[in-house]
């Protein structure tokens, strides 16, 4: 069970990284797509921050979206090792 949930927040980072790279989504509306709170949307932007990824938001003339900048060149895979 601990390993399927593992794989589910993994699979949902991969997702979120996919919709931010579109920069057209804000917290609510990635929220909405993901069908999780705001709350795990920030921590989940803040985690990938960590692993490397340059998220920023941005004003658009309806609102806010979230751009990705810059991707690492490597990603670790949480256990030391990391992969292109």
């Amino acid at each position: 069970m601990r390993y399927d949930r593992s794989l589910a927040i993994t699979s949902r980072h991969d997702r979120l990284i996919e919709l931010i790279r579109s920069g057209e989504f804000s917290s609510p509306d990635l929220a909405k797509k993901l069908k999780v709170s705001e709350q795990t949307i920030y921590r989940d932007i803040d985690f990938l921050k960590q692993r490397g990824y340059s998220i920023r938001s941005e004003k658009h003339a309806d609102g806010w979206a979230y751009h990705l900048l810059a991707e690492p060149a490597t990603v670790s895979n949480g256990k030391g090792v990391s992969s292109k």
